[in-house]
């Protein structure tokens, strides 16, 4: 797992924590545990701990593993509530990448999602990133929304991989994003 970027990342969400693998594994199982409708609805399968390896250490031969970076955040029982995983350097170096938010679900419609967003959107901003990308399932129609609210526009669509269609968003650090 990568080293935060350059510029001092807790500040941008005071209670964000560096997640590693395999460290964090089983706290992230957890969540995922908790979260296995929307991990069900993505991939057919229930999460194990393979699914939680891939989501925190997953990148393209292009991306170095220390650019590959995975935030939580905690609950007030002290179990992740929310989980965001990151590639700085994908599709371009100027770029980064946001493979995964996820939340449990009492987490969810809380503002958490938001907050998260924010911090990634502050990590890529700080490190001079050109753009922020991410790709949400056809037929996930509640998180479009969420990430067009969030100034997030449709870039294309495509179905490689697990042949799923999904939209590729993108936000431009040239433009206007959320507060």
């Amino acid at each position: 797992m990568g080293s935060p970027p350059s510029k001092p990342w807790q500040h941008i969400m005071d209670d964000a924590i560096a997640l590693h693998w395999p460290d964090d594994g089983a706290r992230v199982l957890h969540l995922c545990q908790q979260a296995r409708d929307y991990i069900e609805f993505e991939t057919g399968d229930a999460p194990d701990m393979a699914y939680v390896k891939e989501t925190m250490t997953d990148a393209p031969p292009t991306v170095p593993t220390d650019q590959v970076w995975c935030w939580g955040h905690l609950g007030q029982d002290g179990a992740l509530d929310g989980i965001a995983t990151c590639l700085k350097g994908y599709y371009e170096a100027n770029e980064w990448y946001l493979g995964l938010l996820l939340l449990a679900p009492a987490a969810r419609a809380s503002g958490l999602g938001r907050r998260m967003a924010q911090h990634v959107i502050d990590q890529a901003r700080a490190d001079n990133a050109t753009c922020l990308r991410l790709a949400v399932l056809d037929t996930n129609i509640r998180a479009r929304a969420f990430w067009r609210r969030l100034n997030f526009r449709h870039e294309k669509s495509t179905s490689i991989g697990d042949g799923q269609l999904r939209h590729v968003h993108r936000m431009n650090f040239d433009r206007e994003y959320i507060q």
